[in-house]
């Protein structure tokens, strides 16, 4: 994949490390995968807000590995670089298969809504759910992340079975909009 230079030169300003640079390849590859599919199933979609988004959907980890900050902090960086919004979009909403209002605010984290809602954002937050590392894998391993937070962390377990009925719905919508399998 040839990465673009804006976003080589984001990477290079916030020094992103090389291991997520790499995970972030992985989601754009299947990503775009994903969008070639829909696109020729005939459904609109914006390969190029799909790229950029996937390639820099992580930057907000240069600053932190939080889970449960990394995106905001990715839109606050996209942001500050100027980047169209859309992309803005993508990055913030990625996360697991979204947050609602009402999530976010027992999360401790500003309220709004962090749900996928483009078709963009959607297929750059299930392509990010199914990569682990650089390696893409099947929608169950996800499934699977979220069984082992339910036993790390049993007080989140609200948050994870919430996560469990949008990805699965995601899943759906991907496979049906693209004709592919997970």
């Amino acid at each position: 994949m040839q990465v673009p230079e804006i976003v080589k030169r984001i990477w290079e300003k916030y020094r992103f490390g090389e291991s997520v640079r790499r995970h972030c390849i992985a989601v754009a590859d299947l990503a775009l995968k994903i969008a070639e599919n829909v696109d020729k199933n005939g459904h609109r979609v914006d390969k190029e807000a799909i790229l950029l988004g996937a390639l820099l959907h992580d930057i907000g980890r240069a600053i932190t590995h939080d889970p449960f900050q990394h995106f905001l902090k990715s839109a606050e960086i996209l942001r500050a670089e100027g980047m169209d919004e859309k992309i803005v979009k993508i990055a913030e909403r990625h996360f697991s298969a979204g947050i609602t209002a009402e999530e976010a605010k027992k999360l401790g984290l500003p309220e709004k809504d962090y749900l996928p809602d483009s078709l963009e954002e959607k297929i750059v937050s299930f392509a990010d759910n199914i990569t682990f590392g650089a390696k893409n894998v099947d929608f169950e391993s996800f499934i699977r992340r979220l069984d082992k937070i339910d036993l790390e962390n049993p007080r989140l377990r609200w948050f994870t079975e919430a996560t469990r009925v949008r990805a699965r719905k995601m899943k759906e919508e991907i496979e049906r909009l693209s004709g592919m399998k997970f």
